[in-house]
């Protein structure tokens, strides 16, 4: 059986001791071990900082973008694990090394932002889902991952105001009804919670990962910064307390099914005069839905 590592990529900053610490904590989740990779001359600040982790470490000559994806691109290596540059201090930025890596890398990357609260075991993880096949495909396999590890997941759907569904005056039933079929299409077999929320995603996936306490966000995303998803994702790295782990949708083929959002269109339906009901819930704007 092969055995899986997981590279944290590290250099004589700030963001080291974090990458590392990030990348013992997730490599629990690969049952996976760390492998720390410094591209550059050897570094004796460096070597100290991977030795205090307990974290063997590689060094390679050459350019950092392209020595790390080539370090990728093995087939024991599971996951990536890098910073972006900053201090606690200062509002991190992603270099152009970062930015490299997350468009172009084919497996999960982890971006730990300078100010991370990193812990050396993860319990519980936030899964941002918006609903469409490609999306539950490319975060499968960490919900499983997850759930085999028996930590909490938190699954996060932010419903954009223009694509919400229609609801009729059965607003705690009917709401009740599409969490359910949310997470039996989404979350199957799977012990999850669902946390969902109107308006803008980027505005509040911030919120429910601050209101939530997990340690780690994971994120889809089809790896292209000019995209709106995009924002969500560099909002997300630029501001998250907690790591971020970005996969690529393309890697994964995106499971066949109808929406739950179609699901409860259909059950509003009324075949008496060919509408949907008329409510709405344009009141909960920014605040959980609720059931009482």
């Amino acid at each position: 059986m092969l055995s899986m590592k997981v590279i944290a990529a590290i250099t004589n900053d700030s963001a080291a001791t974090g990458v590392l610490a990030s990348a013992a904590a997730i490599s629990s989740l690969f049952s996976a071990s760390v492998e720390a990779l410094h591209v550059g001359p050897e570094n004796a600040a460096v070597a100290q900082t991977a030795q205090s982790a307990g974290v063997a470490l590689r060094t390679v000559a050459g350019r950092a973008s392209e020595a790390i994806a080539h370090a990728a691109s093995r087939e024991d290596v599971a996951a990536i694990v890098i910073g972006t540059r900053g201090s606690p201090a200062s509002r991190p930025t992603t270099g152009s090394t970062t930015t490299a890596l997350v468009t172009s890398l084919d497996k999960p990357i982890v971006v730990v932002p300078p100010n991370a609260a990193v812990g050396h075991h993860i319990e519980s993880v936030l899964v941002a889902l918006d609903g469409t096949g490609a999306c539950t495909a490319a975060l499968q396999e960490i919900m499983e991952l997850a759930s085999a590890a028996e930590l909490e997941i938190v699954v996060a759907h932010v419903y954009e105001q223009r694509s919400l569904p229609a609801f009729s005056d059965q607003l705690s039933h009917e709401v009740r009804a599409w969490r359910e079929e949310f997470i039996a299409r989404h979350c199957p077999a799977m012990d999850a919670s669902l946390e969902l929320r109107v308006g803008e995603p980027r505005e509040h996936l911030l919120d429910i990962l601050r209101r939530s306490g997990c340690e780690l966000v994971a994120l889809s995303w089809s790896q292209d910064l000019t995209g709106e998803h995009a924002a969500v994702v560099r909002r997300m790295v630029a501001e998250s307390p907690v790591p971020v782990l970005l996969t690529p949708e393309h890697r994964y083929k995106p499971h066949t099914a109808v929406g739950a959002a179609s699901a409860i269109e259909h059950a509003n339906h009324d075949p008496r005069d060919g509408q949907s009901g008329e409510g709405k819930l344009t009141s909960l704007e920014g605040e959980p839905v609720v059931i009482e």
